[in-house]
């Protein structure tokens, strides 16, 4: 239960994170930073688990449900900013890569 928590709170605190970054920089940058900061929430959330790619997925589903719902609501009322849903895509490819390292991590340790 805390690591759902967690995992909801990690969600959260990226908005300000990647809104700061796309309003600094540019919209590339941003869906970089996104995939990224996914993956490392991810990892250390999974960190461990030497099956967090299979069992880990609703935490998956825990941390990225804020971005989710941002990208359905915003997809319903303006369906024109089709690259919100892209947000979403690489926010999910970040966990699941991050679930895939803390699981390579966990069944071969570093020599």
């Amino acid at each position: 239960m805390a690591k759902r928590v967690i995992a909801v709170f990690l969600g959260i605190i990226s908005f300000p994170l990647l809104m700061f970054v796309g309003e600094e920089f540019n919209v590339a940058t941003a869906f970089i930073l996104t995939g990224f900061y996914y993956l490392v929430a991810q990892f250390f959330l999974s960190r461990g688990n030497p099956r967090a790619l299979y069992e880990d997925w609703p935490l998956m589903l825990f941390l990225n449900a804020a971005l989710i719902v941002v990208a359905v609501l915003i997809l319903i009322i303006e369906p024109d900013a089709k690259y919100t849903a892209i947000v979403a895509v690489i926010s999910m490819a970040g966990s699941a890569v991050g679930a895939w390292i803390a699981t390579m991590r966990a069944k071969h340790p570093a020599d």
